[in-house]
């Protein structure tokens, strides 16, 4: 279970693995190591991939450098987090709304491996590039910040939607199955990451790091995955819900596919295997969650399925279906030195919702909590101490807030 924390890993296979992971995962990245202190291998669960099912693989990123860095989880594709933002604006537009947006991303390229094209006669050219997209949560994201120390390892795990390239030879278009290299360039970048920084004393990293090739063999659908499952998505007021998120999930509630839904609401799954499948539909750019749930059974008697999904009305929900923002905070003592073991206690009210979340600062004063966007009042706790209350009042949008607080203690 990937459970977002900074781990030490070792690799059983050492020697010739560690060698590689070395020389190839932390020499590929575009920068010199004395720039890029972050390096990323990248692991894959299967490396033989019957389609329609994605790729999943593991993520190991490592600080080589000499102070801690902060990573925000998870790593998405580019034009997932930028659907998330319901009103796209310029980083000069973000700074008079006082809005906040970024965050790491995933970019995966694949490539076939050359060689002869099957059934073809004649040159063949390529019409169609293979694709390879990083699949967002189902339900609402719950990111967070994570610091890894120097020589520290961080595990996360993604999966991605894979598609063969699509090749023309004698007049028929085809699609190109055998072997492919798949690459990976993890980012990271924020609207408010210069400030960040200096303003607390920490490194938020931002930056890429490209990591080693994969090689994969993409194999077509079985010929007995004749199942599929197609409808259309609503919205409150029964209009079509274009660009709608549909995520298909397999019986163990394991991410299978994503579509987005067309300009009438439509979606499709075909090829799939008969069994039971979960369909979950949400608004990518909304703030509260607004998803909803179905299950479809594909039997050798029924093999298609069809639905029509209405997507929920966004209201206040409890706080945890609400979209929390990864906050960054340092306390120091009157001095202006880090105060270690301090507790926080963080209280965000809508007047019928209440949000309450906690927690203690590290040796150097930092600690992150994941609050809602709005009015926060926070406690301040140290032993031998009064209770002292302020106020956060964390900015819109996506990517990271920070605050640096005073612990008046006499």
């Amino acid at each position: 279970m990937d459970t977002g924390r900074p781990l030490s890993f070792r690799f059983d296979v050492t020697g010739a693995f560690m060698a590689l992971f070395l020389s190839t995962a932390f020499g590929g990245t575009q920068t010199s190591p004395e720039t890029q202190p972050l390096k990323l291998l990248i692991s894959v669960e299967q490396q033989s991939i019957t389609a329609p099912f994605p790729a999943r693989l593991t993520l190991h990123l490592h600080n080589s450098g000499q102070v801690s860095v902060w990573l925000y989880r998870h790593a998405q594709d580019p034009d997932t987090l930028r659907q998330m933002v319901a009103m796209p604006m310029s980083a000069e537009e973000e700074q008079k709304t006082n809005r906040t947006s970024g965050g790491s991303t995933l970019v995966v390229r694949l490539e076939p491996v050359t060689g002869p094209l099957p059934q073809s006669t004649g040159p063949a050219q390529t019409v169609v590039a293979a694709g390879a997209k990083v699949l967002t949560n189902v339900g609402l994201p719950h990111p967070s910040l994570v610091r890894l120390r120097p020589g520290e390892d961080y595990e996360e795990k993604t999966i991605v939607g894979i598609s063969p390239a699509q090749t023309r030879s004698d007049g028929r278009d085809e699609l190109l199955w055998g072997r492919y290299r798949l690459t990976g360039s993890y980012g990271a970048t924020y609207s408010n990451g210069d400030e960040v920084s200096p303003g607390l004393g920490v490194t938020l990293w931002q930056g890429k790091a490209a990591s080693n090739t994969i090689e994969l063999e993409l194999t077509p659908p079985r010929a007995s995955s004749q199942g599929s499952v197609a409808g259309t998505v609503k919205g409150s007021q029964n209009q079509p819900a274009a660009g709608a998120l549909v995520s298909l999930s397999d019986r163990q509630e394991r991410l299978v596919d994503q579509a987005l839904t067309d300009l009438e609401g439509r979606f499709a799954f075909n090829h799939l295997p008969l069994g039971l499948y979960w369909i979950t539909v949400r608004r990518p750019e909304v703030n509260v969650e607004t998803t909803t749930f179905r299950h479809v059974e594909l039997t050798s008697a029924a093999p298609t399925g069809t639905m029509d999904l209405l997507l929920l009305p966004s209201e206040n929900y409890e706080p945890k279906q609400m979209l929390h923002k990864p906050v960054l905070l340092r306390v120091v003592d009157s001095a202006g030195q880090p105060a270690a073991r301090v507790t926080l206690e963080s209280t965000w009210s809508s007047g019928t919702v209440l949000d309450n979340v906690k927690g203690e600062t590290s040796e150097d004063g930092t600690l992150t909590l994941n609050l809602v966007p709005g009015r926060n009042y926070v406690t301040l706790r140290q032993r031998g101490c009064p209770a002292q209350e302020q106020r956060l009042d964390v900015r819109p949008g996506t990517g990271i807030d920070d605050f640096k607080l005073k612990l008046e203690c006499k």
